[in-house]
């Protein structure tokens, strides 16, 4: 998914969450109140309140569905904090503000200097400044640093092998991660139709074409709905190396497809094309 649809969606789960918090402070009688100068019947209240919680159901579900559930639930509960954080600063500006109560001055005790005690409510704004801030600016920093799901980028291969459709698509648009005994690894995530993934017992991915049946590379694991698998890369990895796909079903018929790995691995290409280069210069 691009950075401006994404981008888009943050703001459309902030604005939903923003209206279910006004929609559940109307809700309340201190609130309801205070927001709109007069306090609404009971009926209109429960109506607040249903729609309110609906509001931030529908806001999960919109999180979810746009980075599913691991990265949608947590990433929801940070637009949340900040939405609430964010009506604790409005309310103050809202144009009807209740009735401000005067409390008795004390007198000081005798023999007793008098201190000027400092103003609690403006010590209590600028805790409140300070954690807003380091909320927004924490989660800003969170979100720039989570990548968006590797299965739902356009440049991501959409197929079929045998009769069942799947996306395939690398973890990271990254170079290989280079481990021990200079051997370049790569991490590749797979994803199966919904209706056809029960049918399906392994798969297994590898450069170059399987030798025999025993040699199909490395077998994914991981959840169904996305399994994924890091695989070693030879060191004649170019452009028209072919990437296998190997899929077992629960009938034991066994599936193969190849393609060019510049489909699926661009960065990959490159990175052994300028490892390449910076060898023969050498």
């Amino acid at each position: 998914m691009n950075a401006p649809i994404l981008t888009g969606a943050h703001l459309g789960i902030l604005a939903v969450s923003l209206t279910g918090f006004f929609a559940l402070a109307l809700a309340t009688e201190r609130y309801s109140e205070h927001l709109l100068g007069y306090l609404p019947a009971p009926r209109w209240r429960l109506l607040a309140r249903i729609f309110g919680w609906l509001l931030l159901s529908l806001s999960l579900a919109w999180a979810i569905a746009v980075l599913d559930i691991g990265v949608g639930v947590t990433l929801w509960l940070g637009w949340l904090s900040i939405a609430a954080l964010a009506w604790v600063f409005i309310f103050p500006k809202w144009p009807w503000q209740p009735p401000v109560r005067h409390k008795p001055t004390r007198l000081p005790k005798p023999n007793q200097e008098s201190v000027q005690p400092i103003s609690e409510s403006r010590v209590q704004r600028w805790i409140a400044s300070g954690l807003f801030v380091t909320t927004i600016a924490g989660f800003s920093i969170a979100l720039a640093r989570t990548e968006s799901q590797p299965l739902k980028n356009p440049g991501a291969l959409q197929a079929s092998i045998g009769p069942w459709r799947f996306t395939l698509a690398e973890a990271y648009q990254s170079p290989p991660e280079v481990m021990e005994m200079d051997v370049p690894m790569k991490q590749y995530r797979l994803r199966f139709c919904d209706t056809c993934d029960n049918e399906i017992r392994q798969a297994y991915l590898k450069v170059h074409k399987p030798r025999s049946a025993y040699a199909t590379g490395m077998g994914f694991t991981g959840q169904r709905w996305e399994r994924r698998v890091e695989i070693p890369l030879p060191s004649t990895t170019q452009a028209g190396s072919e990437l296998w796909l190997t899929v077992v079903g629960k009938d034991g018929q066994v599936h193969q497809r190849a393609w060019r790995i510049e489909q699926v691995s661009p960065s990959t290409v490159a990175w052994f094309d300028e490892r390449r280069r910076a060898h023969a210069q050498h």
